[in-house]
């Protein structure tokens, strides 16, 4: 059986004549190894729960621009936004929960988030985002992105020059850059990290494909 690291390191120090200032360079590289596989065990775990809560997600969808008032009926305003300003057809019983997100300030317009029962349905209504240019720019929707993914989309915008911005795009919560043939290659992090350190991007495989949708005028996500 393999020693203990317990006996390990005291065989390094009794190597070194007792004396750890010497010894601890051996002890640090015993553990190194051992500290490289827990870090992946944790980032794998991470990765894990932000996939999950990101398809949590994927059944809402935030909307911006919309006039605070008291008393207000959410859940009308946005039936009534999403059947006149994106020509649908929805009931109000399509949301299974909508309310506004964060702390009340005066002259400040919370965002609204809204849960829908049915992924369809929700799809259904960011396909029909490209129909507010025309109609209501003040207005815009994108998805409910997980605080991870937040900050990958916007390191992304940040990565590229400010004419390709609005080629990074989210899609069911995950970031993407739109191609020229329209087609979606999703933006990890290790792609953040190799264009930082000034080497070539991953471009070995399209990770994932997606077809293309209507373009959209939402400044921020451009729509899924």
């Amino acid at each position: 059986n393999d020693p203990s690291p317990q006996q390990q390191i005291s065989d390094i120090v009794k190597s070194n004549d007792n004396n750890i200032s010497i010894a601890a360079e051996s002890i640090v590289s015993l553990f190194t190894p051992m500290f490289q596989t827990f870090s992946d065990r944790l980032t794998s775990i991470e990765d894990k729960v932000n996939d999950l809560e990101r398809y949590n997600r994927t059944w809402c969808l935030r909307f911006h621009g919309f006039h605070e008032e008291k008393n207000e009926n959410i859940v009308e305003k946005i039936t009534s936004f999403t059947n006149k300003q994106l020509e649908l057809k929805l009931s109000p019983t399509a949301s299974e929960n909508c309310h506004r997100i964060g702390p009340f300030k005066n002259g400040h317009n919370r965002p609204i988030i809204v849960r829908y029962f049915s992924r369809p349905t929700r799809q259904e209504i960011f396909r029909s985002t490209y129909r507010l240019k025309q109609k209501n720019p003040k207005v815009f929707i994108v998805e409910d992105l997980t605080k991870k993914t937040l900050a990958l989309f916007h390191s992304a915008r940040n990565s590229v020059e400010p004419s390709d911005r609005k080629r990074i795009v989210t899609r069911n919560g995950h970031v993407c850059r739109k191609q020229v043939d329209n087609s979606l290659r999703r933006i990890t992090a290790q792609d953040i990290v190799a264009k930082h350190q000034q080497q070539p991007p991953i471009t070995s495989e399209i990770i994932s494909v997606i077809p293309s949708v209507t373009p959209s005028t939402n400044n921020i996500h451009d729509s899924v």
